[in-house]
């Protein structure tokens, strides 16, 4: 029984994925006919361990920094009639497909086979590219590893198998200090260095681009590139290096600021035969988004609908899309820049007036491809924005597309309510309300607000924590003389969920507390109201028994400071302002968010304790009363005179009484 498929791994001493790449092999040990080779560099035992594991077939290297050695020790000794190598920091996700290239003979019918390696940015995993990498191969006398970094199988040659399987791979996410990562670029490109002056190829320029580029020494990268561009025009084959440096050549250019340089490169890149279709498409894209920025609007549009042109031609051949690729520079990248591209086109036929050609470019983007389209929304606003003119035309644009993208959603109801289509416009916002990224939540309930649609599609799917950002976010945004109307437009869309309506309402009543010239009866009238909501919130979210702790480790601190903000509005009907100091300051630490309001409290209550104390018995306030009537009877009468003592008097007896004190202004006026 013949050995299909040799596996080769480089091990070091990085323990933290060796395995989790080994454990991702072993489906491919135990379904078809392989072995596994371990060229082993490093000096840790426990690794040596680990590897023992999985394999005997374990190769002592002494790391001498050369890759291609290192790889080659490996590939001496394979047996396999396939080869295929990885490192110890990737692991595979699936490898369903590559188990079947084997059973299922296909692998007779090629030479090569690339697949994926996705690499991250970002140690979430939030942010990555994919890039097709040449790791498996036909295992014929004549290949070996060359270069001593960033190493590669040669030949490579064709037919080529295109596999989607790819490799997770976090080897280019920041670790270390910046010194450490200076030094693995300087390790780097002094071998590279070395090897470009003992023979220097287009790969090796390709290479050394990389790692200028990567310590932002672009001058040195173009350099390098523009090098590697006339060494790769000797070569009879197009390799993938070359097609990279043909697409980064304008992007470092245009990183500089040389955009008219990047531009006049690229259309010159543009009419070299060697330039395929996937690095036109690139080239097309990049030249569109300058164009744009330098107000060359009639070029810009012209190379806007050539990567429509070549993009649709790829779509077509998906054979031929598959193969054109330049490591990172692939069918699947200049997809990508379909978005950045086409918002170009809307931007500069905007400027050119040209109604026609931007309502056909709306229809080329992406919609559904939500990550690719999110980062342009607030272009498509300042579309909006600075063209108030095309404003129907861009609407109705919008309205003919048919897609569930919640911003292109957002524009039909905007359509359907300036041209009062209502069904139609209710039936869009309930699209775009259930799916409704947390940008879109403000324009989500204005919408709202102004059409009073229900905002249950909206809450419904989103998370109390989510809604807690939104209503802090509005809450700062808006003014305060326009709370009280927002919040009676607000409350009967949101009948079916009291406590997100609750939380509205009480971000919006702190930032109401929050104005230090609030007059005090005024902020009194506002703690209260924000005091009973919360309360209602607590009394349905909490068991009685945990209400009745007020200070309750578990509660949340806004709970608590309402229970303390409680007893003060008590205790100052009883006119205990001593109390309601001490209490205050307890407070102002349980929620510092409330210490303006609580400052505001505590000044009121430290005038009130200075002030001497004015008891008005019962007696006097019927007595008081009595006297007013008669004083108002004074004034209709206009005795002046007599109506000026009574108010005196009756001052004393009611101290305070705001009626009595405008009546003795009026009676001011007559005798002065």
């Amino acid at each position: 029984m013949k050995l299909q498929l040799t596996i080769s791994l480089l091990v070091s001493d990085r323990k933290e994925t060796l395995k989790r790449c080994l454990d991702s092999i072993l489906p491919l040990l135990e379904e078809i006919n392989s072995e596994l080779i371990v060229v082993f560099t490093g000096k840790n035992p426990d690794i040596l361990e680990t590897v023992k594991q999985y394999t005997s077939h374990i190769i002592p290297f002494t790391w001498c920094n050369d890759f291609s050695k290192a790889r080659n020790a490996g590939l001496i000794e394979a047996k396999g009639e396939w080869f295929l190598y990885l490192d110890d920091d990737e692991w595979f996700e699936n490898v369903n497909e590559i188990i079947q290239f084997f059973k299922s003979g296909e692998y007779r019918e090629y030479r090569t086979a690339t697949y994926v390696q996705r690499n991250y940015d970002d140690w979430e995993g939030r942010s990555y590219n994919d890039a097709q990498v040449g790791r498996m191969c036909r295992l014929t006398p004549d290949i070996r590893f060359v270069s001593p970094i960033h190493e590669g199988l040669y030949p490579f040659d064709d037919p080529r198998k295109i596999l989607k399987s790819y490799v997770h791979h976090f080897g280019y996410v920041e670790n270390g200090s910046a010194s450490e990562g200076q030094k693995k670029v300087e390790r780097n490109t002094a071998l590279l260095r070395k090897s470009y002056d003992e023979h220097p190829t287009a790969h090796i320029c390709m290479q050394l681009a990389q790692e200028y580029r990567y310590i932002n020494e672009e001058e040195t990268a173009i350099e390098y590139c523009r090098e590697g561009l006339k060494l790769a025009a000797k070569e009879e084959r197009i390799h993938i290096y070359e097609m990279w440096m043909q697409v980064h050549l304008p992007v470092m250019l245009s990183a500089l600021g040389r955009h008219e340089e990047a531009i006049k490169e690229g259309e010159q890149l543009l009419l070299s035969p060697r330039l395929l279709e996937v690095g036109q498409a690139h080239i097309h894209s990049i030249i569109a988004t300058l164009c744009w920025d330098l107000d060359e609007y009639q070029k810009g549009l012209r190379h806007v609908l050539s990567y429509r042109k070549v993009m649709k031609h790829l779509e077509k051949n998906p054979e031929k899309a598959e193969r054109q690729t330049g490591g990172s520079v692939t069918y699947t990248t200049a997809l990508q820049h379909a978005m950045a591209t086409y918002v170009a086109g809307l931007l500069i036929t905007a400027e050119l007036g040209d109604t026609r050609q931007f309502r056909e470019i709306l229809t080329w983007i992406p919609w559904d491809d939500e990550k690719q389209v999110q980062k342009h929304y607030s272009y498509l606003e300042q579309l909006k924005a600075t063209h108030p003119e095309l404003k129907d035309t861009i609407l109705e644009g919008y309205f003919r597309l048919h897609t569930d993208n919640p911003y292109v959603n957002i524009q039909k109801v905007l359509y359907a309510e300036e041209n009062h289509m209502t069904a139609a416009g209710e039936q869009c916002f309930r699209i775009c309300a259930g799916n409704c990224p947390s940008e879109f939540m403000n324009q989500i309930v204005e919408l709202a607000r102004r059409n009073g649609y229900s905002l249950n599609p909206l809450l419904e799917q989103t998370s109390i924590e989510t809604w807690d950002a939104y209503t802090k976010s509005l809450s700062n945004r808006m003014e305060v003389s326009d709370i009280p109307a927002f919040l009676e437009d607000m409350r009967p869309l949101m009948n079916d969920y009291p406590i997100y309506a609750g939380r509205l309402e009480q971000s919006l009543l702190e930032k109401q507390l929050s104005q230090g010239m609030t007059e005090t009866s005024r902020l009194l009238e506002l703690l209260a109201d924000y005091c009973k909501s919360i309360h209602k919130e607590a009394k349905t979210l909490y068991r009685e028994e945990i209400l009745a702790i007020p200070d309750y480790y578990a509660l949340p601190s806004r709970y608590k400071f309402v229970f303390m903000a409680e007893k003060v509005l008590e205790l100052l009907e009883q006119g205990k302002y001593s109390d309601c100091i001490s209490l205050l300051r307890k407070a102002i630490h349980t929620y510092p968010d409330m210490s303006v309001v609580i400052g505001c409290l505590s000044d009121y209550m430290e005038e009130k304790m200075k002030e001497p104390p004015k008891p008005v018995s019962e007696e006097f306030t019927i007595l008081g009363n009595q006297v007013k009537q008669v004083l108002l009877g004074l004034v209709a009468n206009e005795q002046w005179g007599e109506a000026y003592g009574v108010a005196d008097q009756l001052l004393a007896l009611l101290p305070g009484d705001l009626e009595v004190v405008k009546i003795k202004q009026e009676i001011m006026k007559h005798i002065s």
